[in-house]
């Protein structure tokens, strides 16, 4: 099976403090429809590595290594070229949706957001897409016009998958996404994610500090 996402000997360190690694030589494959974990401690690097990945780090960290995606190396690309690639080709399911979401939008205007980047869609046709997609991941369509405090934390974290897989991204980045819920929501959130994969042959990177999840 051919490698969608390549990652070569990735460290991270403050600016000025070369000595001092905060991700230190990491090297790892990401394929279709396959999940690979970054199992770890807190403060261990984790998001970081993912962060690295998507180009969202810190103006205070540095990166070094090699990213690449079908063969394309990323690791030169600016953050404007990022991204076209951000939301389209990798999407980030981020730890704390309450944080991640702007609580003076509904949720169906911040998944309308994610879409318009990257298609070009009339309003109808946006409408139709974000009720789909809010289908797909276990949510009422007629909840399309909900805040995000009027859900509950898993219905939330539900919305994040909606907007990471939007554009219909060829890998999706899970950070901690079953950290803040229940067992019974965890279970829930990691059997739609499986699922989600398998459907759409994503690849996924994995990341969490519980062995049990």
């Amino acid at each position: 099976m051919k490698k969608i996402l390549e990652v070569k000997h990735l460290k991270v360190f403050p600016v000025n403090e070369t000595q001092r690694h905060l991700v230190n030589n990491i090297s790892f494959d990401l394929y279709p429809g396959r999940t690979t974990c970054i199992v770890g401690e807190s403060g261990s690097g984790k998001s970081l590595t993912a962060l690295s990945i998507m180009k969202l780090l810190s103006t205070q960290l540095k990166q070094t290594g090699d990213i690449s995606f079908q063969g394309e190396s990323l690791s030169g690309l600016s953050n404007v070229d990022m991204r076209s690639f951000r939301g389209q080709s990798m999407a980030m399911i981020f730890q704390e949706p309450m944080t991640s979401l702007n609580p003076v939008l509904t949720i169906g205007d911040q998944i309308k957001e994610a879409l318009d980047v990257h298609l070009d869609l009339d309003k109808n046709s946006l409408n139709k897409k974000v009720i789909s997609l809010l289908k797909e991941v276990g949510i009422p369509g007629d909840r399309i016009s909900s805040y995000p405090d009027e859900l509950s934390g898993g219905q939330r974290q539900r919305v994040m998958i909606a907007m990471s897989i939007a554009c219909e991204p060829f890998i999706l980045i899970a950070d901690e996404p079953t950290t803040a819920l229940d067992v019974t929501v965890q279970a829930q959130i990691l059997k739609l994610l499986r699922n989600l994969k398998e459907k759409r042959q994503m690849a996924m990177l994995f990341i969490t500090h519980d062995f049990g999840v």
